[in-house]
């Protein structure tokens, strides 16, 4: 009887086929992984980026004298310093902070790095109904941003003056 060494050519081909499509499947895995890991990265930038503009939007609504909405811009005035901050909604690439002030060491400017394709809707409303009624010009802002990757679940931040007694 004749002795048999080593695999003949048929199992050596199935053997490689075998192999290949698990290093297929191992690398379309890696790049869904990896895509998915970027996609969370600049989700969670995003966000981050979200959270620093509602915090420097309540901040400066709350200090501001006169609020008003032009178009995407949200206008602050603060009589007391004689400064003007102003947040632009509609600039490329980027959501930008102004401040104009007489004092050249108050000048600043300031860019929030959010997802271009972020709808973005900004208006002003009365605190209560019965400022609605009336010529009070104390309103609250209110800015919504749908960032791309979840269009149907907006962020909304909003922002009221402080009110004196």
């Amino acid at each position: 009887m004749n002795r048999r060494h080593g695999f003949t050519l048929l199992e050596t081909l199935v053997m490689l086929t075998m192999v290949i499509a698990m290093l297929g499947g191992t690398l379309g895995l890696v790049s869904l992984i990896r895509t998915s890991s970027q996609h969370a990265t600049a989700a969670a930038l995003d966000r981050q980026e979200i959270r620093r503009l509602s915090n420097d939007i309540r901040r400066d609504v709350a200090d501001a004298n006169q609020v008003e909405v032009d178009g995407s811009q949200l206008i602050l005035d603060f009589s007391d310093s004689n400064s003007r901050i102003v947040y632009d909604f509609g600039s490329e690439p980027a959501f930008a902070r102004n401040v104009d002030s007489t004092d050249e060491s108050m000048q600043a400017s300031d860019r929030y790095l959010i997802n271009r394709s972020s709808q973005v809707e900004l208006r002003l409303q009365p605190l209560s109904e019965e400022e609605a009624d009336s010529d009070q010009e104390t309103s609250l802002v209110e800015l919504t941003v749908a960032l791309p990757d979840r269009p149907t679940k907006p962020i909304q931040i909003l922002a009221a003056p402080r009110i004196s007694p």
